[in-house]
């Protein structure tokens, strides 16, 4: 058997194929188009169908391809409520810094926790001191 210029008398029978690639189990040939071409085509029908449907549901809903706005209509501004608490702070920094405040505040003053029962805080240092002195159950 005779080998042409292009088989260098490798027996494979594909042209410029190089026996290392061969080998190493590299494509031999190029990639197949009508996969390829058929993918085109079915992503352009689904596309196309997919802009059909969204239009015949805006026609249903009424709602025209022109109101490209984000706003909403001024009938239902009317029917805006706030939402329940606990509600997104507007800027949490000053948010902790504040409950940090009234809790550094209120643990180092003293003060009516309930003043119809009797009952005050007292700066927790001296809290402690009380407690060593007396004990847990002293008066």
């Amino acid at each position: 058997m005779s080998a042409t210029s292009h088989d260098h008398g490798h027996g494979h029978g594909e042209p410029g194929a190089d026996p290392e690639s061969v080998a190493i189990g590299h494509e031999l040939k190029d990639a197949n188009i009508s996969p390829l071409v058929l993918s085109a085509v079915g992503l352009a029908i689904l596309l196309a169908v997919s802009f059909t449907f969204i239009a015949i549901l805006m026609n249903v809903s009424g709602i025209s391809v022109q109101q490209t706005g984000n706003t909403l209509p001024d009938d239902s501004i009317t029917q805006l409520q706030v939402p329940p608490q606990p509600r997104l702070e507007q800027n949490p920094l000053l948010d902790s810094t504040k409950i940090v405040d009234d809790a550094t505040k209120q643990i180092e003053s003293y003060g009516w926790a309930d003043k119809q029962a009797g009952k005050a805080h007292i700066p927790v240092e001296r809290a402690m001191e009380l407690v060593l002195e007396r004990g847990v159950g002293g008066q």
